[in-house]
């Protein structure tokens, strides 16, 4: 169920967060969902979305813009996106309880 949580919390912030330029009737957080895993993959995470690089944004910006054909959002709309989404979810610590 966490994975679900995690899809819902991000499809929902880069919803709210792309519009405009994206159109926001549009801008399903489903249809938000398609578009990062298909840049980032299925095996998308808190912790891949908080390592993403400014290639990464730029590619995913420019995906918005291709998927929703309208013009991309900025890197800074994804980055604000992908804070919401792991405000959300955070990211997990790798160290382990003793």
């Amino acid at each position: 169920m966490q994975q679900l949580d995690f899809l819902t919390a991000m499809g929902e912030s880069f919803s709210e967060c792309v519009c405009p330029p994206v159109p926001f009737e549009d801008a399903s957080p489903h249809e938000c969902c398609e578009v990062i895993c298909g840049v980032l993959g299925e095996a998308v995470s808190p912790e891949r979305l908080a390592a993403l690089d400014k290639t990464k944004l730029v590619l995913l910006a420019k995906a918005f813009g291709k998927y929703f054909e309208s013009p991309a959002p900025t890197t800074q709309q994804i980055q604000k996106a992908i804070a919401a989404t792991i405000y959300r979810c955070p990211v997990k610590s790798k160290e382990k309880d003793a």
